[in-house]
């Protein structure tokens, strides 16, 4: 897909997630809402611990060669997570080897930052850690992912892999359509699930 086409095809799903949303009813927005608040602090809590390894210093000094490799890894959670606060999502630049990253790092603060970007600790900053460190951030990212699953298993459109790559599986349903393992799990519930 050329550039100016993933730019068009992004801008499109983000409308219509932004759109699918807004109709909710408030039970589903305060699940959403909820579930995005604990997913920032856990991802501030990796953050803290990568930046206690000096993970930044040693980001900037290899340049992102691992954002390099994160072209499609913002997923459903972490639109919905910018979407609760009201926080505009950052112009994406997919020109870049990531969209969000800039010459001063990524755009999003850690709280939003994809999963696989905030969970990843490469070669070089694993052994700046503790142990204490280490497994406190291993214990956190299983935690994190924990609620990232809980996405998965509430909305046809969430997805580890990002959005550009959960919308082709999905070929024009809605991404917060709720899947039908979900509406078992919650005898009674009703959601708005037509867009």
């Amino acid at each position: 897909m050329k550039i100016q086409s993933r730019q068009d095809f992004w801008q499109q799903l983000v409308t219509q997630i932004c759109r699918e949303y807004a109709q909710l009813n408030q039970d589903e927005k305060s699940w959403i809402i909820r579930h995005c608040q604990l997913m920032g602090v856990l991802q501030q809590k990796l953050d803290r611990v990568f930046l206690q390894a000096q993970g930044e210093d040693l980001c900037r000094n290899c340049q992102g060669e691992c954002c390099a490799r994160g072209h499609n890894h913002m997923s459903l959670a972490n639109l919905l997570a910018l979407l609760c606060v009201d926080q505009q999502l950052p112009l994406l630049d997919f020109s870049q080897t990531c969209p969000l990253l800039t010459p001063k790092g990524c755009q999003l603060p850690a709280a939003y930052r994809p999963y696989n970007c905030i969970s990843f600790v490469c070669e070089r900053i694993e052994p700046q850690l503790n142990p204490q460190q280490l497994a406190e951030f291993y214990q956190t990212e299983k935690e994190l992912r924990q609620l990232y699953r809980l996405f998965l298993e509430r909305y046809a459109g969430a997805s580890m892999s990002g959005l550009l790559i959960a919308a082709a599986r999905l070929q024009g349903r809605p991404f917060l359509q709720r899947t039908p393992a979900s509406l078992i799990a919650e005898p009674g519930a009703t959601y708005a699930t037509s867009f």
